[in-house]
């Protein structure tokens, strides 16, 4: 193996900063514009999400939220979704809140294929969730 397969084959991997204990964040981002959320039946259900610039006066804004993947103890990868530059998202007319992990299906098809772009992520289904596993 010379030096430069073995530098194209170093850049394959995925690239995680810790968050916390037992969390690790990808750095790739994308813009998120809604979500799919479980209701109380497990139907999922697309919600509007943008980035909340004011807490006290939570309204939509023109910024969308972005993504990234997520990677807990277990090896199980999701999608974080959080405001621009570390601010609240807005999701439907619920709530506001910091970040929110969900599945890969939750976000749109054009945002999925960014995020797994280049990425060798093996994907399983728990149910009607489908998150990922690194190969």
């Amino acid at each position: 193996m010379d030096m430069i397969e073995y530098i194209s084959n170093l850049e394959k991997f995925m690239q995680w900063k810790i968050l916390s204990k037992n969390l690790l964040v990808g750095a790739e981002t994308v813009e998120i514009r809604s979500v799919c959320i479980p209701d109380d039946l497990g139907n999922l259900k697309r919600h509007r999400v943008t980035t909340c610039w004011n807490i006290e006066k939570p309204v939509f804004s023109k910024t969308p939220a972005t993504g990234r993947l997520i990677k807990d103890d277990s090896g199980r990868i999701g999608v974080m979704v959080s405001g621009k530059h570390g601010v609240n998202i807005k999701i439907g007319k619920y709530f506001c809140v910091p970040y929110i992990f969900v599945a890969i299906n939750s976000i749109s098809k054009k945002a999925r294929k960014q995020i797994l772009k280049d990425v060798q992520i093996e994907l399983f289904s728990e149910g009607n969730l489908i998150f990922g596993r690194e190969k």
